[in-house]
């Protein structure tokens, strides 16, 4: 079959893979908008990175926001770091803002993704202030920032659905593993290449830029390091994939309230038929209560790739799910036991 959809992101291809067996037709109409048409019986979407009839204009705005999404949560009983959004111009009211939370604290952008702009683990005034500064440099004086507590515990990205179909992962901040030979620049590197050479699931190459330059200064750590045997060195705090974080199937492993928590979050934004949460807990195999978790954000539009094929642990297949909401008539016309091998010619 000719690869029409070579230009497409890989979430894109494999939600259209997904139709296809189904018998749904699809044409792209905007490969730089990822917008295609998808058919089936006179059943027609149009999907905009994902995005369909099923997924209300209004809450799809309203999650993108991250301080909204913190105050609808909260007032639903989900637990969230406390915080609050400013405009970073007003230095003077994050500050006072951040001696009233009186611990560590994170300040992000309300409207963002992959991470980009997002400062945590700060403990003094001058951290603050350098993170607002940066935030002014990359995106603007009047940018709209949320400053909340820095929860420290493990990040997971838990996908759930109106029908409690789920997938876990949890996800790592880049890191290399010491040799005893290779420098921290080198094993960085190493690990790239091994990583695109060839690429063979969702890991994206490490991010080197003045950040991880930063957070290695903080820690005491150069470039020029040389890691003992087996040494775990993280390279940033953050743990986007599109950063070259580290992404393990974690589906088979995750507590039942953890789902009950996800459905929950899509209660809480009516109409929501699906959603990827970002979600803090030190032991996502415990049962959990209010004080052991915390939400940062939500993603009406979640990736699809680092499920399909994580680093580490069982592929999970969660387009299969979404276009059993979009396209409920073709429910079904479940894939066969090849596809994913199918899917690497796609």
């Amino acid at each position: 079959m000719q690869n029409i959809y070579k230009n497409l992101h890989s979430n894109q291809k494999i939600l259209i893979f997904e139709m296809l067996t189904r018998g749904i037709d699809v044409e792209v109409i905007d490969e730089k908008l990822e917008l295609i048409k998808a058919s089936f019986n006179g059943h027609e979407e149009l999907i905009y990175d994902r995005d369909s009839s099923i997924m209300p204009y209004n809450v799809s705005v309203l999650a993108g926001d991250k301080g909204i999404t913190k105050h609808i949560l909260e007032s639903k009983g989900i637990s969230v770091p406390i915080g609050e959004s400013f405009n970073n111009c007003n230095e003077e009211y994050i500050l006072k803002a951040f001696h009233i939370i009186d611990s560590p604290v994170t300040i992000k952008p309300t409207f963002g993704s992959h991470g980009y702009d997002v400062y945590t683990d700060l403990k003094t005034d001058d951290d603050v202030i350098e993170a607002l500064a940066k935030i002014i440099k990359n995106r603007g004086y009047n940018t709209k920032v949320l400053i909340e507590e820095y929860y420290a515990a493990k990040e997971y990205r838990v996908f759930v659905t109106k029908n409690r179909d789920y997938a876990v992962l949890h996800r790592d901040p880049a890191h290399v593993f010491g040799n005893g030979i290779d420098t921290i620049e080198e094993l960085i590197k190493l690990e790239n290449y091994r990583r695109m050479h060839p690429r063979t699931n969702a890991l994206c190459e490490i991010l080197v830029d003045n950040e991880m330059y930063n957070y290695l200064s903080k820690h005491g750590l150069s470039m020029n390091y040389i890691p003992s045997p087996g040494e775990k060195v993280y390279l940033r705090p953050n743990s986007n994939v599109a950063m070259g974080g580290i992404c393990e199937d974690y589906t088979d492993r995750v507590h039942p309230s953890v789902i009950d928590i996800g459905m929950n979050v899509l209660k809480a934004f009516p109409g929501l038929p699906y959603v990827g949460i970002d979600y803090m807990t030190n032991n996502i195999e415990e049962e959990q209560n209010e004080d052991t978790y915390r939400i940062i954000e939500i993603n009406t539009i979640p990736g699809v790739h680092m499920h399909f094929r994580p680093a580490l642990g069982k592929s999970q297949n969660i387009a299969k799910y979404m276009v059993d909401l979009i396209f409920p008539e073709t429910k079904e016309k479940s894939e066969d036991n090849g596809k994913q091998k199918s899917l690497k010619k796609f």
